[in-house]
């Protein structure tokens, strides 16, 4: 008896520990940052991320983090659009936040642009050029 015991106890452990492992692999993050134009910027080192997220659903997984960064939208879905961060409205005319992934400015909007596994994101508070 106590060796069957034994034996579904070792069973049990390999399970969670090859689960575990499995987790760790499938677990995805991308790094989210906001430079605010003036010299002074935030930075999430690792959001993480499942296969299909956009833009918007980074935005909303940081939300979950202790530090978070409030933001504001308008619109729905493919169609989201922010025109806030962190109490900082667009102005229009001059400056307003547009992101960039990879170094490379979007040509799609948040709710759209589909995020890949280290991807880095980041929000830059300026003129539009």
């Amino acid at each position: 008896m106590s060796n069957r015991i034994f034996l579904l106890c070792c069973l049990f452990f390999v399970s969670l520990l090859n689960h575990s492992q499995t987790t760790a692999a499938n677990q995805q993050s991308v790094t989210l940052q906001f430079e605010y134009g003036n010299g002074f910027s935030k930075q999430y080192k690792s959001i993480p991320i499942t296969q299909g997220d956009t833009i918007l659903d980074v935005m909303k997984a940081m939300q979950k983090h202790p530090q978070r960064i409030l933001f504001k939208t308008r619109g729905t879905g493919k169609l989201t659009f922010i025109y806030e961060i962190d109490m900082i409205s667009n102005e229009g005319r001059g400056k307003n936040w547009i992101f960039y992934v990879n170094g490379r400015r979007a040509t799609i909007g948040v709710g759209a642009y589909k995020i890949k596994a280290n991807d880095q994101v980041m929000w830059k508070y300026e003129v539009f050029q």
